[in-house]
């Protein structure tokens, strides 16, 4: 839970995925389809760079079918997750991390790549800014990230299982909830967002992709009932609720009364009155459990 509170805090998320489509094409495929899929796997099974593998899909989409297409882009987006966290394992390793600091103190230039001198860093620079990713200049760390907009070049051959969860990651690397441990959203903002989560969870059967999107949830949740260090539900000194954020969880377990947040919320509502609306024990065990009153609620609509 601390993983997943953190990647939410610091914009980085970090699953990678490492599953096939497993989808059945209801178009017919031609032979182009199957000879750009059967080329993609296997870039994919042979841990080409995700940049090549871009670079193919992008050379060769317009010639497929839709269903076909788009089952491109799904492999193309496996790869994409399982190098982030590579990447991010180079970016630590042995001198780079100085180096990184010499050629971008202040925060990381695209423009600047050209100027580095040391080949192996130039080189694994540019193999992550054009291969889909971007890297954010994070507290002072330097991070990885799929770049989920660059997908939406693919847009048009969508299905919209893949456009939901694009759309979704690309809105949590874009639009943070949380900058320097404060929080910078609203939280009718927040409540959108987590919503908008619930819906894909209960809409689409990717189970990996679905994964993804709950630990999203979970981590969402977490910094709606909590807060962030510098944005705290709870007074540091008296342990005591700010007012006004109980308003809010009340009109929220409203509003939200037949989804799995609202439900989850009005427990929360109801911890907080017996509790005298203080951080006790209670609370606590709730807030560090989350993911129980969450998954229980979830198991319901089953």
């Amino acid at each position: 839970m601390k993983r997943i509170l953190s990647a939410i805090l610091i914009l980085v998320v970090i699953m990678p995925i490492f599953s096939g489509c497993g989808k059945t094409a209801s178009n017919v495929q031609s032979t182009k389809d199957k000879e750009v899929l059967m080329q993609m796997g296997a870039m994919q099974e042979s841990s080409n760079k995700p940049k090549e593998m871009f670079e193919y899909l992008n050379q060769n989409i317009k010639e497929m079918n839709k269903v076909a297409a788009n089952e491109g882009v799904e492999i193309l987006v496996n790869a994409l997750e399982k190098y982030e966290t590579i990447y991010n394992e180079q970016l630590f390793s042995g001198t780079i991390p100085d180096l990184m600091y010499k050629y971008f103190e202040h925060a990381f230039d695209y423009n600047k790549i050209e100027t580095i001198k040391e080949a192996e860093l130039k080189a694994l620079l540019y193999d992550i800014t054009l291969g889909g990713f971007k890297i954010l200049d994070t507290e002072g760390t330097f991070m990885v990230i799929v770049d989920y907009d660059a997908l939406k070049t693919f847009n048009e051959y969508f299905e919209d299982d893949l456009k939901y969860y694009i759309d979704i990651m690309a809105m949590i690397y874009n639009d943070p909830v949380a900058v320097d441990a404060s929080i910078i959203v609203s939280p009718e903002e927040l409540e959108k967002r987590i919503i908008q989560m619930e819906s894909y969870i209960k809409t689409y059967d990717n189970e990996q992709r679905k994964e993804i999107v709950l630990s999203l949830y979970l981590g969402y949740m977490m910094v709606y009932i909590s807060g962030t260090e510098n944005t705290p539900t709870f007074d540091f000194d008296t342990g005591a609720m700010n007012p006004d954020m109980f308003k809010t969880f009340e009109a929220a377990a409203a509003k939200y009364n037949e989804s799995v947040f609202g439900r989850v919320i009005s427990k929360y509502v109801e911890i907080l009155k017996q509790e005298g609306f203080e951080n006790t024990e209670k609370v606590q065990d709730f807030i560090i459990n989350i993911d129980i009153a969450v998954n229980d609620e979830f198991a319901k609509e089953k």
